[in-house]
């Protein structure tokens, strides 16, 4: 019995320590990373050469990230580390994925892979009947099929030989949802004539069955994601997977298959509004999420490291939403990081943990909802799966509301039901023909008492009877004047001439001419009641418009109709500055992000921009019950307010990149 009693105390100790252990190598969350790759090619015979332990234990002692992930096999399809079930590059110098992995465990720091999943060019030169089909009947030279041998023999095998032989943390899957496009293999239309009874294949979007065709393959790629998920966990249950922008802007639909994190990299020239726009698009589909930005500017055949303030400023959109935030740096040719960048690697690293406190998985407090409508994404032609074509407009409206100091979610078509009575403001960006069933959704909110904002030429016809409106001519794309409090600007871009049928609050006028005599009585604008709520309708498409030409009117015409339909939100911002402004809730405390959005991210001609200009005395209302007091995070700063008419009057002294008005309640 004293036996009995001693090993089992040693094995539950023997357990909890190795709990503990577990629990140290392999945190739950992912938030201040970094990514590392280089996409190991055919020639790369030198991998490891200059690559040694030394090196990469001073890197993680100066930078000290939660995470880290490394190259491991980039779309040619090479493997970086001497693969046994892959294509590995021709010669080693050393194993640089085993020496990441010693030095990673040393520090505990977990460690995730960098690898190509549907583009993989090797896999298909060796196996040519993996090759996805495209629609001319050639087989693609970048894209395996997921009706092949693919997942099977070269995908799932490498994915178990990264989790158990080199006994790793996760998997980033790149290349996976944004490299589809409808595969015509015979064995793809063989299982869609099985499935659907539909024997004739479209080819083109406006063919007979194209959207079934479609969706379609939407369902076997997330088919495909549950298949090597679901291996890697049998596998080792504890390694984490994604697919790289899945469930993000580019598949916005509900999680349903067993990623354990939401993760995409923001590669575009203007990263600050893309890491806003991409981060709304994550932070409400109910998984542990993270953003990462590409350390370096590349465009106009020019590449630049980016400068610290700039890659502060792209994390600000992403920590303020509560995501995590990795920076994407390149990899030497032998596999070996560039050590010039370590500092700036630690100064992100440090920016980003100073505010984990304030932001890491926090909530949203409702206040602006803006519909991403999935329903009408899917039917815009496009010869992509998933990808981000037709969002101009819902990221050129999100822009201009972020630009007016609104605090906005993104609410995508499931997100709905259980949230929308929860927003003062829903707006519809643009969108044509959205679900019905989204549709009434949206009427009955209004009629409860909510308050929606329809902008768009199109968008408006089918709420035109809500709107207390009619539209005799179609749609106008000609170009219009747009007048309003004695500015006029020309706006080429599609209009609506709506005729009043009940009372309504109007905005701005259309003209004929750059010049006030030749006004009509045609407005921009209109609010009208309905129910116990609020519509209104601006019949101008002005989303795309906006992102290529910034504009006062256009954000004095959207404050005027959003100050008559919410008079105040939580908090205001009345100054001119470039703020971008989000609220949320962290442990029993409201928190007011507050973002300098400064700086020539948006300037085609700028690669990279060092200076960014503080914002001082920045004036904050806030409408909440009189706070016990209000500190200024990062640095614990209070801040002197006052406080009548149940708002609370204050002025930020300076916001550098990024500060938090931490409000106890």
């Amino acid at each position: 019995m004293r036996i009995s009693f001693v090993f089992l105390l040693a094995f539950y100790f023997a357990a909890l320590f190795a709990s503990a252990q577990q629990k140290n190598n392999q945190p739950e969350e992912r938030f201040a990373g970094l990514h590392l790759d280089f996409h190991a090619a055919p020639g790369d015979s030198a991998i490891g050469k200059t690559f040694t332990y030394e090196m990469i234990d001073s890197m993680l002692s100066i930078i000290k990230p939660d995470f880290i992930q490394v190259d491991c096999k980039g779309h040619p399809g090479i493997s970086s580390y001497p693969t046994k079930v892959g294509n590995p590059a021709p010669a080693f110098d050393k194993d640089i994925l085993k020496i990441w992995r010693d030095v990673t465990n040393k520090y505990k720091i977990p460690l995730f892979v960098h690898y190509s999943g549907v583009w993989d060019n090797a896999a298909i030169n060796h196996h040519p009947n993996w090759a996805r089909y495209n629609a001319d009947g050639k087989q693609d030279k970048n894209a395996t099929s997921l009706f092949g041998g693919y997942a099977d023999s070269l995908l799932i095998p490498q994915i178990k030989e990264l989790a158990t032989n080199y006994k790793l943390d996760g998997i980033w899957v790149d290349g996976d949802c944004w490299v589809l496009a409808p595969d015509y293999s015979p064995a793809a239309k063989e299982k869609f004539i099985q499935q659907t009874g539909i024997t004739v294949i479209p080819t083109k979007p406006d063919e007979p069955h194209y959207f079934e065709w479609m969706e379609f393959h939407r369902k076997a790629f997330r088919d495909y994601i549950s298949k090597y998920a679901n291996a890697a966990h049998e596998a080792a249950p504890a390694f984490r997977v994604t697919s790289n922008w899945s469930f993000s802007s580019m598949m916005p639909e509900p999680v349903d298959v067993p990623v354990d994190y939401l993760s995409g990299d923001v590669a575009g020239a203007n990263s600050l509004y893309s890491s806003a726009f991409e981060s709304r698009c994550l932070a409400l589909q109910g998984k542990p999420w993270d953003l990462m930005s590409w350390s370096f500017a590349w465009k106009n055949n020019s590449k630049a490291t980016k400068p610290v303030v700039q890659l502060q400023q792209e994390a600000a959109e992403v920590l303020a939403m509560g995501g995590g935030f990795q920076t994407y740096w390149q990899q030497n040719r032998d596999g070996t990081p560039e050590p010039y960048h370590f500092r700036k690697m630690a100064e992100i690293i440090k920016f980003t943990k100073e505010r984990k406190e304030y932001t890491f998985q926090s909530e949203t407090v409702p206040q602006i909802g803006l519909l991403f409508s999935t329903y009408a994404w899917k039917r815009i032609p496009n010869s992509g799966l998933y990808n981000s074509h037709g969002q101009e407009a819902i990221k050129g409206i999100l822009n201009l509301l972020l630009d007016c100091h609104y605090p906005v979610d993104i609410l995508m078509d499931h997100q709905l039901p259980g949230s929308i009575q929860k927003y003062p403001l829903l707006i519809i960006p643009e969108w044509e023909h959205i679900d019905p069933a989204t549709r009434q959704q949206l009427q009955q909110y209004v009629q409860n008492g909510g308050k929606l904002l329809i902008t768009g030429a199109s968008a408006t016809v089918d709420f035109a009877a809500m709107l207390g409106v009619q539209f005799e001519q179609p749609v106008k794309k000609d170009g219009l004047f747009a007048g309003l409090d004695g500015e006029i600007i020309l706006m080429g871009t599609n209009y609506m001439q709506a005729k009043q049928i009940k009372a309504l609050k109007t905005f701005g006028t259309q003209i004929t001419a750059d010049d006030w005599r030749f006004s009509t009585h045609n407005f921009l604008a209109s609010i009208t009641e309905s129910g116990k709520g609020k519509a209104a309708g601006i019949y101008i498409d002005m989303g795309d418009f906006y992102n290529r030409n910034q504009n006062g009117l256009l954000k004095n015409l959207m404050q005027k109709v959003i100050a008559e339909l919410v008079p105040s939100f939580i908090s205001t911002l009345p100054g001119p500055e470039p703020v971008h402004q989000v609220i949320r809730r962290k442990n029993n405390k409201l928190y007011i992000h507050l973002i300098n959005a400064g700086g020539e991210h948006n300037n085609p001609n700028v690669l990279a921009y060092e200076k960014l200009t503080p914002l001082e005395n920045i004036a904050v209302k806030l409408q909440i019950k009189q706070p016990k007091e209000i500190r200024l995070q990062p640095g614990n700063k209070k801040i002197p307010f006052t406080y009548n008419n149940h708002s609370a009057l204050l002025k930020v002294p300076k916001i550098e990149a990024y500060s938090i008005l931490e409000v106890a309640d």
